[in-house]
C-alpha cells in the first residue's frame, strides 16, 4: 500500500517541476528581458519537422515568441469522395523566428523539438540564415494573402533577370516592394518577392498601381507642359475632400504621376521671372499636396514672388499659396484686403478666376467640423 502511494506521488511531483522550467522559460523569452539583454533581435529561418510547422509556430507564440508560417489554401481529399479547403504550409518545414539566438536555444533545449537552425555559406564560413526585417516585412504582406493567387517557388526553382524595382500603391498589396518580371509559364508580368537562398513568391498585378523605385532622375524636356500638369493634379488633390478621393482608385494614379512629374520638373528653373514663378508654383503645391518637406520650394517660391512686379497676379497666386498652406494669416488679410479693393470695380477675367481659386483653396483647407 505504501508502495502504491509512493508511485502517486511521482506525477505530482513531476509535473510541478515542468511548470518551473516553463515559468523560467516564459521569463527569459518575455518583452521585459529581452531589453536587458544586448544580443541583437532578428529573424532567424529555423528547419521544422514536415508537417509540424504550424504546431510549432503555435507553440513558440504560447510562449512569447514572434513566429511566422506561410500558408495557402489547398484542396484536401478525404474518405468518400469528399473534399475539404484546408490552410496548409505555403513551404514544407519552414518557420521564421524573430528572436533573439538564444532564446531559440533556450526553447529548443526546453522543448526538446527537433527544431534546425538553417544556414548559408561554405562548410568553413556557415552562418546562421537571418532574413532582414524589410524583406521579411514585405514577404509577409504579400504572403498573407492566403486569397489571393500566389505561387511559391524554393531556390533554383525559378531563375529570372531582374527587372524593374517597383511599390504597390492601393489594394492589398499597399506599400510592398519587390521586383516586376515575367516569370516563365506565366501570361502577364509577376511582382516577386523574394527571400535570397529561401523562397520566392509571385503574384499578378494591375500596371495602373505601381511605382518604379529607384529611377534615374531625369529632367523634364517640355518645361511648359510638365508645369501645367503638376499644377493641375497638385490643385486636384489639395481641393478635392480627403474622403472621397482616398477611396477612389484614381488616387494612387494621382499620387504616382504626381511624384514622377514633381521629380522631373524640380531640377528645372525658369529663363524668366514669370516661367520661373508658374514652376516655383507647381512645385510647391505638389510638394504641399504629397505631404513632403517644403522647406526648399517655400525659399524657392518666395524668392520667386519678390522677382515679379507688385501688381502681378501670378505674384499674388504666389503669396495666397504660401498664406492658405504655410499658413499666415498676416499674408492672408492683406490678399483678402486686395481683392475687396477690386471688388469696387468690373473684374477682370484674371481676377474672377483669382477669387475662385482662392475660394476653392480657402475652403479646402478649413478644418473638418
Amino acid at each position: 500500500m505504501a508502495q502504491k502511494y509512493k508511485k502517486k506521488l511521482k506525477q505530482p511531483q513531476r509535473y510541478e517541476k515542468k511548470c518551473r522550467n516553463l515559468e523560467n522559460f516564459s521569463y527569459l523569452c518575455s518583452p521585459m528581458n529581452e531589453t536587458k539583454n544586448t544580443e541583437p533581435v532578428k529573424w532567424y529561418v529555423l528547419t521544422a519537422v514536415f508537417k509540424r510547422e504550424v504546431k510549432i509556430r503555435d507553440d513558440m507564440r504560447s510562449h512569447g515568441f514572434d513566429c511566422y508560417v506561410p500558408l495557402r489554401y489547398e484542396i484536401i481529399k478525404k474518405a468518400g469522395n469528399k473534399r475539404e479547403r484546408k490552410l496548409v504550409p505555403a513551404i514544407n518545414e519552414l518557420v521564421f523566428v524573430h528572436s533573439t539566438k538564444s532564446a531559440i536555444k533556450e526553447y529548443k533545449d526546453q522543448q526538446n523539438e527537433k527544431l534546425f537552425f538553417r544556414t548559408t555559406g561554405r562548410k568553413e564560413n556557415r552562418e546562421l540564415m537571418v532574413v532582414q526585417d524589410k524583406d521579411m516585412e514585405n514577404f509577409m504582406r504579400v504572403t498573407q494573402q492566403v486569397e489571393e493567387n500566389l505561387t511559391y517557388y524554393r531556390p533554383g526553382e525559378i531563375s529570372f533577370r531582374v527587372g524593374d524595382k517597383i511599390i504597390i500603391h492601393g489594394g492589398v498589396f499597399d506599400g510592398v516592394e519587390g521586383v516586376l518580371v515575367r516569370v516563365p509559364g506565366k501570361r502577364s508580368k509577376q511582382l516577386v518577392v523574394s527571400i535570397p537562398e529561401i523562397a520566392a513568391v509571385a503574384v499578378s498585378l494591375s500596371p495602373e498601381v505601381v511605382e518604379l523605385v529607384d529611377q534615374p532622375v531625369r529632367k523634364s524636356t517640355d518645361i511648359e507642359g510638365d508645369t501645367k500638369t503638376l499644377f493641375t493634379m497638385a490643385f486636384q488633390k489639395l481641393v478635392a475632400p480627403p474622403d472621397r478621393i482616398r477611396q477612389e482608385h484614381e488616387y494612387n494614379i494621382l499620387v504616382v504621376e504626381l511624384k514622377r512629374v514633381l521629380s522631373r520638373l524640380e531640377l528645372r528653373k525658369g529663363y524668366t521671372a514669370a516661367r520661373e514663378a508658374e514652376i516655383a508654383l507647381a512645385v510647391y503645391a505638389a510638394t504641399k499636396a504629397l505631404e513632403l518637406d517644403d522647406t526648399a520650394v517655400a525659399r524657392r517660391l518666395a524668392a520667386a514672388a519678390e522677382a515679379l512686379k507688385p501688381t502681378s497676379i501670378l505674384r499674388l497666386r504666389l503669396q495666397l499659396y504660401q498664406a492658405v498652406l504655410a499658413p499666415s494669416p498676416t499674408l492672408l488679410q492683406a490678399i483678402e484686403e486686395k481683392v475687396k479693393e477690386w471688388r469696387t470695380k468690373p473684374l477682370s477675367e484674371q481676377q474672377r478666376k483669382f477669387i475662385d481659386e482662392m475660394n476653392k483653396l480657402q475652403h479646402a483647407q478649413q478644418p473638418a467640423d
